[in-house]
């Protein structure tokens, strides 16, 4: 009898702890599930920002492309002025062209870095 009764409570006890086991298994599975949707949502952000920041960056590349073709015509204008200059106040004219060439290229370039870190950068 006593070892039926013993029996009886080893087994209501160890149903206890294998229930009080399982629950928390079963929380420590909620919580796991919780954080790798959270994590997954994380991943989908940072792949559309990737995108947009590439597809951004590939802009600005072929504005900077079109910038310096825009730039290597202008020189090359610049070139021809400067073969064609007959006397100083010509080439001191050209020199201020060629100035104002570069001084343009350099404006278009800080303004175009700027314009990308305002989009991009928020």
């Amino acid at each position: 009898m006593v070892a039926k009764v013993i029996g009886a409570l080893l087994v209501v006890v160890s149903a206890y702890f294998y229930g009080y086991h399982q629950g928390q298994n079963t929380e420590e599975l909620k919580h796991a599930r919780t954080q790798i949707s959270a994590l997954e949502r994380a991943i989908e952000e940072h792949k559309a920002k990737q995108a947009n920041d590439a597809q951004a960056l590939s802009d600005l590349r072929i504005a900077e492309s079109r910038a310096r073709d825009e730039y290597e015509w202008m020189r090359g204008q610049l070139s021809e002025l400067e073969r064609r200059a007959k006397t100083a106040a010509d080439r001191q004219r050209n020199r201020c062209l060629q100035l104002a060439v570069e001084g343009r290229e350099l404006l278009d370039q800080a303004q175009r870095a700027i314009k990308f870190c305002e989009q991009n950068h928020k």
